[in-house]
């Protein structure tokens, strides 16, 4: 282990760095690199998954899919013999990403948006799912944040790449484009 890493001022300003890592040994190189001195965190983005049940009951059993294979991103607060590292890993640590021979941090603010990145996945299923919810000939609610027309119930008349047309009740049924995200279903409406 080397240095203290501080910035211009002196304070200690740990990094985080991006190694590479042999297929399948991602969630065994984390929880090893935890307990190594000078590491501050070890950190795989996951993301929750299903996946069928190999034996028995015909069911779906949660699992931590990774989302980038291959890299565990790691902080550390000192200077690192990396081929040292590599070497204390038995084969699975395979290097660390850099530029001409050199490791490169990762900036703070590039983490901060890393470490969102499982959330906003889930975000992203849970509006593709909400969206091919909506098809033709269903009565929908347009939702609180479309504006002037929100609130209101539209028949959809026709959906095309995330863009639905709906007939507005308004002088004679017009028809209006509203984006699938800015509908909501409605399940029972009472005539």
């Amino acid at each position: 282990m080397g240095d203290t890493l501080t910035d211009e001022a002196g304070e200690v300003r740990p990094r985080w760095y991006v190694l590479k890592v042999a297929v399948l040994q991602e969630f065994v190189v984390q929880e090893w690199l935890k307990g190594e001195p000078g590491v501050l965190d070890a950190w795989l983005p996951t993301e929750k998954a299903w996946r069928n049940q190999s034996r028995g009951h015909r069911r779906k059993v949660p699992y931590k899919k990774k989302i980038a294979p291959g890299y565990v991103f790691v902080c550390v607060d000192h200077q690192i013999a990396w081929d040292v590292l590599r070497q204390q890993s038995n084969g699975k640590v395979l290097g660390v990403v850099g530029h001409e021979g050199r490791p490169l941090p990762v900036p703070e603010g590039q983490m901060r948006a890393m470490k969102q990145l499982p959330k906003t996945i889930q975000k992203i299923y849970a509006e593709r799912a909400a969206a091919s919810a909506i098809v033709p000939g269903i009565k929908a609610r347009i939702k609180d944040d479309s504006g002037v027309m929100a609130g209101w119930v539209v028949d959809v008349s026709e959906v095309n790449g995330g863009i639905a047309k709906v007939l507005v009740p308004l002088f004679g049924e017009r028809e209006a484009e509203v984006s699938t995200n800015n509908l909501a279903r409605l399940q029972d409406i009472a005539s």
